[in-house]
């Protein structure tokens, strides 16, 4: 499958007109990787955005619930055929704020984001576009993570916090 065909299957840019798809294909490098290997690590710098074309990813999140103690890694989302990640690569400080570890054998599609970037300060319609849809992603995984850990670890720790208290 041609690299604009993975793109229009992707949530993120499914729906491009077929001009900036072309625009965005020569930005495109596909990749592989084995299951257990972490694409990017929360805090690196981030230098790519991802379509996950086949497998899935976990996102993960360093929980630190009790100070002095070592981070725990906290799933907040799975990644699934046809999404998009690693959105810190188009939005200031340019640093990823989780974890992508493969859940599976996984392959991908990375596009630069410097150049990215260019295109898209270059071409303010395509750079809109594009903007509303990372602001979709920021807000849709900012929500799952928001309840991943209110529902779950949150109640735990606080129910070690009322224990406690008693």
């Amino acid at each position: 499958m041609a690299i604009i065909d993975k793109l229009k299957n992707s949530d993120l840019l499914g729906d491009l007109a077929e001009n900036h798809l072309r625009e965005i294909s020569v930005l495109c490098r596909g990749r592989s990787y084995q299951e257990g290997v972490m694409i990017f690590k929360e805090g690196d710098k981030a230098e790519e955005l991802y379509v996950l074309t086949d497998g899935r990813v976990v996102l993960e999140m360093d929980v630190r619930p009790i100070p002095d103690r070592p981070a725990i890694p906290t799933a907040v989302e799975v990644v699934t055929k046809g999404e998009g990640f690693g959105w810190s690569a188009l939005v200031e400080p340019y640093v990823y704020t989780l974890s992508a570890r493969c859940m599976t054998n996984c392959q991908t599609i990375a596009l630069n984001s410097d150049m990215l970037r260019r295109i898209m300060a270059d071409d303010a319609e395509l750079g809109y576009e594009l903007m509303k849809r990372v602001a979709k992603l920021i807000s849709i995984r900012l929500t799952h993570t928001r309840l991943r850990l209110t529902s779950g670890l949150g109640l735990a720790l606080l129910g070690k916090e009322l224990e406690r208290l008693e």
